[in-house]
């Protein structure tokens, strides 16, 4: 523990990170402040607010904003109508302010298109900053101490100047994003220009069709994952491709390489669509064991794993059909349409072994390519196939906040012991049994926990652990480079994960207050908060939009009445 320099400005509040989440918890804090100014008597709660966000500019999901693309919820499961339909941040407001409302209402679909949803978000970030919350972008958190007095503090770094900043709260909420997760075997040879993530989509594929040499050569290129991501980056490639021209006769490949055995259709029906509801976090919450909020998870999991919406699926299964027809109509009459110059194979129940860079001019090529050796997870095959680029739809990871935390002296606050954390709901025994295998009729096999999500992860997806927070296609925050680790920090990955407890209004106790009152700090305890990675303890919808409203409900509610 560490004394606080007295020139160390004191925050009400520190965000560490300012995506979807905490902008929902910023439009909560500014309602607090409006109420307050309404009532003479009350004093305004935490006037000093400050959120801190590495990235240059409010972003989300800037990769993957491609043309048409639709939000899979409800336009009212936004950043404040759940929670208070008059507030001044729904989507209905953001609207009326920006004169589109009747021409909303006149398109008939409760869905609005990725790229409007991204403007909305970007218009209320910009909006709370206008009402008085404090946003420092482009500085990235380095570190965090717990001090003598209570208060945490904050280091950052100005990711531009190198400058360093040091600042200190009671009350801390973490909101680390996703970041970007490639499949084991093209780690090894990542970072690479033609090895892209989703995440960076847009950006990447002007930059890598830039520098294909135009000499009518095919190209062939390989998009990872069977999720809605993937599967949209393979139709805009198909689109790009063909409008990119090849050599008579020839065609541009394009390879969809997934394990399992075909793309599956998201369950958004009414009924499962309830898991996302605020009232199932409670039921969630209040599960007697892990056993049981593993079931639900696997129960539940085509509602978000590795599954995409109907309307993408339909779009793909045309163009393949379309392809098949005119496959057709030139073994018929030897006439080949000169728009038709890309083909679409898709590689189920594949699994990459192994991934390597191939030289420039190694096999004829300007440029690097990348070969992957492909293994059949039913015939045992294995094939090698060289790549032009390979593109990843295989979601996040969410865990840099565990690092965070473990790299710090909060770890002693807390009880953490190594950089796996293990989130457990305040109310579960201390002395739960750790839960036996599970087996999984379908597979005919017995599986140890940890993999109790083999059947729905891989490329595609990232395994739903039950102390990591991962999602495919969950579209909250922006990505999010791994948090850095202290220098000083005595914790490792090895050996068993921590068990923290945590409160139904996402506060992490320490063992100490979750012994004696879970729903009231300790005396001079820091207050920290997590968003949008306590799958584990709080349901499905944690890395989702669509309880932001209500959850940052709880959390400044919460903080104002301390």
């Amino acid at each position: 523990m560490s004394s606080p320099a007295h020139s160390t400005p004191l925050y009400d509040v520190i965000g560490l990170g300012f995506g979807p989440a905490n902008v929902a918890i910023a439009g909560a804090i500014v309602e607090k402040w409006a109420g307050s100014q309404a009532t003479p008597s009350s004093h305004a709660p935490l006037q000093q607010v400050l959120f801190i966000e590495k990235q240059p500019e409010f972003r989300w999901h800037p990769g993957m904003l491609l043309p048409n693309s639709r939000m899979q919820i409800s336009f009212l499961k936004d950043l404040a109508t759940l929670r208070s339909p008059q507030s001044p941040f729904t989507f209905l407001s953001y609207l009326h302010s920006q004169d589109r409302l009747l021409n909303f209402i006149n398109r008939g679909s409760f869905t609005p298109t990725r790229k409007e949803y991204s403007d909305y978000l970007a218009w209320a970030a910009a909006a709370v900053q206008q009402r008085g919350i404090q946003v420092r972008f482009g500085e990235e958190v380095i570190g965090l101490t717990r001090c003598d007095d209570g208060t945490v503090e904050v280091r950052s770094r100005n990711l531009e100047t190198g400058e360093e900043f040091s600042r200190r709260s009671r009350n801390i909420i973490i909101s680390p994003g996703g970041t970007p997760k490639l499949p084991p075997a093209l780690t090894a040879v990542a970072p690479h220009p033609r090895i892209i993530h989703s995440a960076y989509y847009l950006s990447a594929v002007d930059k890598f069709f830039a520098s294909i040499p135009q000499n009518g050569e095919p190209l062939r290129i390989a998009v990872i994952g069977a999720g809605q991501s993937s599967t949209e980056v393979l139709l805009d490639l198909h689109s790009r491709l063909n409008a990119l021209s090849v050599t008579s006769g020839r065609k541009h490949q394009l390879d969809m390489i997934f394990r399992r055995g075909s793309l599956k259709p998201s369950d958004d029906t009414p009924f499962s669509n309830e898991i996302f509801d605020p009232a199932t976090t409670d039921m969630w919450f209040n599960l007697p064991s892990k056993r049981e909020r593993q079931t639900v998870l696997r129960e539940y999991s085509p509602t978000n794993y590795s599954v995409v919406n109907m309307r993408t699926i339909d779009s793909l299964y045309e163009v393949m059909y379309h392809q098949k027809l005119l496959d057709s109509i030139k073994a018929r009459t030897g006439r080949e349409e000169e728009s038709d110059r890309t083909r679409i194979t898709l590689s189920p129940y594949t699994s990459i072994f192994s991934a390597e860079v191939v030289p420039a001019a190694a096999e004829g090529s300007a440029a690097e390519n990348i070969r992957l050796t492909l293994h059949n997870l039913h015939t045992r095959a294995v094939a090698a196939q060289t790549y032009s680029a390979v593109f990843c739809g295989t979601g996040y990871d969410r865990d840099a906040w565990m690092r965070l935390l473990a790299s710090s002296n909060l770890a002693d606050e807390f009880g953490i012991k190594s950089t796996s954390i293990e989130l457990v709901p305040a109310t579960e025994p201390d002395n739960e049994p750790t839960p036996e295998p599970a087996h999984t009729a379908e597979q005919g096999a017995t599986l140890p926990p940890h993999q109790l999500f083999a059947d729905v992860v891989g490329e595609d997806a990232g395994a739903l652990s039950p102390v990591s927070s991962r999602s495919t296609d969950g579209f909250l925050t922006p990505p999010t480079p791994a948090t850095p680790q202290s220098q000083h920090s005595k914790l490792g990955a090895d050996g068993q994960a921590s068990r923290v407890k945590i409160s139904r209004t996402y506060r992490l106790l320490s063992p100490r207050t979750a012994a004696a009152d879970a729903d009231a700090a300790g005396k001079g305890e820091p207050r920290v908060y997590l968003q949008g990675c306590t799958q584990a303890t709080h349901g499905l919808s944690e890395s989702l939009l669509s309880i932001l409203g209500v959850r940052a409900g709880l959390v400044v509610d919460e903080l104002c009445e301390a």
